[in-house]
């Protein structure tokens, strides 16, 4: 049916069940208790026990909303429909200590895709194998660089492995997983003191200064420069540089060491002023490993 808002109609059967279920719980209660439970009642009572579990509506009244629907929708729309009613979040991928249930068709339905056991184990396995390499904290534009070759390297591995659907799907979930190590970033700040780097050349890669406890401070200043990276700019241009990255071809790898250190050195020569220019070289030439070492699944 053309022209249809799946989104909406799913929220009216959502609402139709909810006010029929009360009732019709009521009621199938009550003809159970009438009924002896011998093999010509046993399907009755199986509805009825389908009935009495109150921790899922969805599930237990699907067949009504189905009924009430049909005509309405048509099959396809309503295979949508219902489809949404079973279906998990990305981050179940991801975060292991999140409850994830089979549906009816005995697997699991997460970011819309179906994963069966082994396929499950393998996605989560993945993705957090990849995401356990980059770091949970203040986010250095090194970082952001790794974030990116992670989604890539997850990417890669979800097409090669797995179906459309779940490749789609575990790719989201890496992205998903990217975006919360900023929002925990952004958490860690809101419960620190800081104040903003003033600093005419520090200031513009490096925006924000930290307070510094009283307990750990080396120096009578309250606040310290960080590696926190803040230039939006900059950290778009490095994750750019990693899509025309090739780890298995020797001059695209060469290429990118170039390309990072052009973009890289200005940065690290504000933050650390009075390094020695071998010492800088020492710097980027660590960041480069550690980026190439995380993209040697490619």
């Amino acid at each position: 049916m053309a022209g249809i808002n799946i989104t909406s109609v799913n929220r009216q059967v959502k609402d139709i069940s909810q006010e029929i279920y009360a009732a019709k719980l009521q009621r199938d209660e009550m003809q159970t208790k009438s009924v002896n439970k011998d093999e010509s009642s046993g399907l009755q009572n199986a509805v009825a026990d389908k009935l009495s579990d109150k921790s899922n509506i969805n599930t237990a009244f699907s067949d009504t909303a189905a009924t009430l629907s049909i005509s309405a929708l048509g099959a396809e729309e309503l295979e949508k429909v219902r489809d949404s009613w079973n279906n998990h979040p990305v981050s179940a991928l991801y975060e292991k200590d999140i409850p994830v249930s089979k549906n009816a068709e005995g697997v699991y339905k997460i970011g819309g895709a179906s994963f069966n056991d082994e396929e499950l184990s393998a996605a989560r396995d993945l993705i957090t194998g990849v995401g356990s390499q980059l770091k949970n904290g203040y986010l250095s534009y090194r970082d952001y660089a790794k974030m990116e070759v992670a989604h890539k390297v997850v990417d890669k591995c979800a097409t090669e492995g797995f179906n459309e659907a779940q490749a789609k799907a575990i790719s989201w979930a890496m992205k998903d997983y990217n975006h919360n190590l900023i929002r925990t970033q952004e958490r860690m700040l809101a419960n620190k003191k800081t104040k903003t780097n003033d600093d005419p050349e520090s200031g513009k890669y490096f925006g924000i200064e930290v307070h510094v406890p009283n307990e750990v401070r080396k120096s009578t200043n309250e606040y310290a420069s960080t590696d926190i990276a803040t230039n939006n700019d900059l950290i778009n241009k490095l994750r750019d540089s990693i899509k025309s990255l090739d780890i298995n071809d020797k001059d695209s790898v060469y290429k990118y060491k170039a390309q990072y250190e052009e973009i890289m050195r200005p940065v690290y020569t504000t933050q650390y002023p009075l390094q020695r220019n071998s010492d800088i070289d020492d710097i980027i030439s660590k960041d480069v490993n550690e980026i190439l070492k995380l993209s040697s699944r490619l």
